[in-house]
């Protein structure tokens, strides 16, 4: 009776993970859907990954709510970093296609490799600080290199849905649509916990400034 009497209580993690489940249905949804017309791919990837910080840290508002609030914060600037990152990205892909030279094959390993550690990087950090275009854009490839055990693990995660999605497709097709509805947020949701801790040393100092102005607030009403 105890046991049934935890697995329905709506706090426990059956329910806890069900939630989080269905808000990652809801993301993939808006995310294909700002994804989709190109010029707003930057705002809803920044959308994303706000939208999968704050679910995890328990100050969302609602999936949909805080994404598409987000997604119009963001809109601008996103858009910016996306008018950048996306064309070097197609260029990437392009070296990769129509350049066929050996001894260019460590070159474009090495720089795919920063690509894909940053990648992630410029769209959280868009999301948790406010700055320039290219001030976020230097900062996410200094943290990605600087904290590299942090944004590697980011990226072998993301590898490793990728392959989870393959091999899925190769030896259980059926189950290939449940993957699919979860889609991009699922690696998001994985990676965030270790994007967050690689941004850990530029955000103390504001939340020391909210303990302080709090400590200041308690003091004035304690007087």
């Amino acid at each position: 009776m105890a046991v049934f009497a935890r697995l329905m209580d709506p706090s426990g993690p059956f329910w806890r993970t069900m939630g989080t489940i269905a808000d990652m249905i809801v993301l993939n949804l808006l995310t294909i859907l700002t994804v989709i017309p190109v010029v707003t791919a930057g705002a809803g990837l920044t959308a994303l990954y706000d939208s999968a910080r704050r679910i995890l840290d328990g100050t969302d508002t609602g999936a949909a709510r805080t994404f598409l609030r987000s997604f119009r914060s963001n809109f601008a600037k996103a858009g910016a970093l996306w008018a950048i990152v996306g064309p070097v990205g197609l260029g990437i892909a392009a070296l990769w296609l129509f350049v066929v030279a050996p001894e260019l094959a460590v070159l474009k390993t090495l720089i795919s490799l920063v690509y894909l550690l940053v990648f992630p990087f410029v769209w959280a950090m868009q999301a948790r600080f406010e700055n320039t275009v290219w001030r976020t854009l230097l900062n996410a490839v200094v943290m990605a290199v600087a904290r590299l055990p942090y944004s590697g693990g980011a990226l072998i995660i993301h590898i490793v849905m990728i392959a989870l999605v393959a091999l899925t497709w190769m030896q259980l097709p059926w189950a290939l649509f449940f993957l699919l509805l979860l889609g991009y947020p699922l690696a998001v949701f994985g990676s965030t916990p270790l994007i967050e801790r690689a941004l850990a040393p530029l955000i103390p100092a504001e939340d020391d400034e909210a303990a302080e102005a709090a400590d200041a607030g308690g003091a004035d009403t304690g007087a």
